[in-house]
């Protein structure tokens, strides 16, 4: 390469010593000639040195290339290794959700069948309770009645001996007797009033009865329509009997033991209950003086 470079400068110098030039120039010219390539040979070899580090560092640099294409093919060959362990495990893992799935459809189908079955079996036991109450109530209103009807029973068992009592101290000659309608014995608010008249007329029969004491007894006996249960018209009628015995006592001052009150409630009606005036008729209470 050396002489490669010198080769143009020793044409121009061959030719200058074809020439007509003296020894001395020649050996000038030869002397720049020889420096001029020792200058060249100095800076080629700075150059083939600058080349060799040169090439060094791209050796340096192809090894470190090498090196990091060698890393990353490791990593290639892991990582294709990886997917296809994650390939697996996915594949897996979609089984198993399948899997899965199948399992919750099935218990799902489980359960509405289960849902259904209790559906119906709470429907019947509804039913069941219902009827239960049904015959509770039938069972009850039953027991009601015959309780009623014993009680009935009983109240008028006593006021028969309540009466037989009272009669025996007269000879049971009914020797005055007086009728107050609806318009004398009337309920206010809720409880059994004497009107004027009613107080009236009870003042005429005090007045009659006093003066024969104690050899008369008085009897007292209420009645009402039948707009009410049995009970509940037994106790209106005696509340008005009671009303009428209280005034004898508290206002004519007879002995309340020459008193008695009963009631008949609806069972003795002198009208029909189906008509206002009828049932009008029917509210009413009977007084007898017994001799």
């Amino acid at each position: 390469m050396r002489f490669a470079i010198a080769l143009p400068l020793i044409v121009p110098v061959l030719a200058l010593m074809g020439g007509c030039a003296t020894q001395k120039t020649l050996e000038e010219q030869a002397d720049s000639v020889s420096r001029q390539l020792d200058a060249q040979a100095t800076t080629v070899s700075r150059q083939l040195a600058e080349l060799k580090q040169a090439q060094s560092s791209m050796a340096e640099a192809q090894k470190n290339l090498e090196a990091r294409l060698g890393k990353v093919e490791s990593q290639q060959a892991l990582m294709a290794t990886r997917l296809d362990q994650e390939g697996t495990t996915r594949a897996a893992l979609q089984r198993d959700v399948d899997s899965l799935r199948g399992q919750v459809d099935s218990h799902a189908s489980t359960l509405t069948e289960t849902q259904a079955s209790a559906n119906e079996a709470l429907k019947i036991a509804r039913e069941v309770q219902s009827a239960s109450n049904d015959a509770a109530r039938l069972a009850e209103a039953a027991v009601n009645k015959q309780n009623s009807a014993i009680a009935q029973a009983q109240e008028s068992a006593s006021d028969a001996v309540k009466i037989a009592r009272d009669s025996r101290l007269v000879s049971g000659k009914v020797v005055d007797s007086l009728l107050l309608t609806e318009s004398m014995v009337s309920y206010s608010y809720e409880q059994p009033e004497l009107t004027p008249q009613g107080r009236a007329a009870l003042d005429t029969l005090i007045g009659y009865v006093k003066p024969k004491l104690p050899h008369v007894f008085v009897e007292i006996i209420g009645y009402t329509d039948s707009m009410s249960l049995d009970s509940q018209n037994r106790r209106i009628a005696l509340e008005r009997a009671e009303s009428v015995r209280r005034y004898l006592h508290e206002t004519g001052g007879i002995p309340l033991d020459r008193m008695s009150t009963i009631s008949y409630g609806d069972l003795k009606p002198v009208a029909s209950n189906t008509s206002y005036e009828g049932r009008g008729q029917n509210r009413r209470v009977m007084v007898q003086v017994l001799k």
